[in-house]
């Protein structure tokens, strides 16, 4: 419920937005942490001082607020509030608490600043992860320098010899969390990208798989073109004038066929009305042969048969 709009156009399929959605399911999963410690912190709100209850009240809205950005894809707002809740409510626990002054006791309870560094190293992105270091060694600092001091606390700092010897260990401990949280948030960029750089290799192998066995079947068609257009040829060479090349409109050489197909049916239109030519002449040549014959008394008047249209049309007129 609180996870991203999966209808939302924000999370696309790019490796950032994988990343963005990433980060979105991980605020969803800490929201279940921010309830449990809400369920905790309750039944010790009455009767209890400002610094219990004020830090609940905090983590109760905040946790709402982060839900609805999260809800609406808004992930990097989301994840800043969740880090900034936690500092506000630890901030406000060292504020409200009832005695007004720092114990040395309350050096440990410092250390709780690193769990913003935690969750940041989760949620944030790689940028703010160094800010989000620096700004817990900020809060720590002004909480220690603006809020009065027990004499136990000045008593650790006289024993350790200066200031910095007694915050060393709370810095050191940020420090080392901090880049850890980016190494982890670097790590999963990495792989990230490692993965997106495998798919679209495999993508790419694909396409080219693909393209090379539409180059085959290209080819193949291209063979069985030429070779069909070449056994029309040698048909052709050896008299067969009726031969004909296979047209397919999905073959490339289709065209080419087609203009070779139309090249020999008038070829063969001209030699069949080349033959009807020579037999008309012949046949005309043995009326003429005839008549001249019959004429000179050599032979009886006879005409012989004709099978020629114009031959047959001059024979019908000599019989008249």
């Amino acid at each position: 419920m609180t996870g991203p709009n999966p209808g939302k156009d924000t999370l696309e399929t790019d490796l950032f937005a994988q990343e963005r959605l990433r980060r979105a399911h991980l605020v969803s999963a800490l929201l279940i942490i921010n309830v449990v410690v809400l369920m905790l912190l309750v039944p010790s709100i009455f009767p209890s001082s400002p610094s219990i209850w004020i830090p609940t009240a905090i983590l109760f809205v905040g946790g709402i607020i982060v839900a609805i950005s999260n809800r609406f894809g808004n992930i990097t707002l989301s994840s800043v509030i969740y880090v900034l809740q936690i500092d506000v409510a630890l901030v406000c626990f060292f504020c409200f608490k009832p005695a007004q002054e720092l114990y040395s006791e309350n050096m440990t309870s410092l250390d709780l600043f690193v769990l913003a560094v935690l969750v940041g190293g989760l949620i944030l992105p790689k940028k703010l992860i160094p800010w989000s270091g620096v700004l817990q060694i900020v809060l720590i600092c002004a909480i220690f320098f603006l809020r009065p001091h027990n004499i136990s606390l000045d008593e650790l700092v006289q024993r350790s010899g200066s200031t910095y010897v007694v915050l060393v260990p709370t810095f050191l401990l940020h420090v080392v969390g901090t880049t850890l949280a980016w190494l982890h948030a670097w790590s999963v960029e990495r792989a990230l990208i490692r993965a997106s750089q495998a798919e679209e290799l495999a993508q790419a192998r694909a396409e080219v798989n693909h393209q090379s066995l539409i180059i085959a079947k290209q080819k193949k068609r291209l063979e069985e073109g030429i070779s069909s257009i070449l056994e029309t040829h040698r048909q052709v060479a050896t008299g067969n004038l009726a031969a004909r090349a296979p047209v397919h409109e999905d073959q490339e050489l289709w065209q080419i066929g087609q203009a070779l197909n139309l090249m020999l049916m008038r070829i063969q239109q001209q030699a069949q009305d080349y033959r009807s030519l020579q037999m008309t002449y012949r046949e005309i040549e043995q009326l003429i042969t005839v008549l001249n014959e019959t004429r000179a008394g050599t032979r009886p008047a006879f005409l012989p048969p004709c099978r020629t249209p114009l031959a047959q049309r001059l024979l019908m007129t000599l019989k008249r």
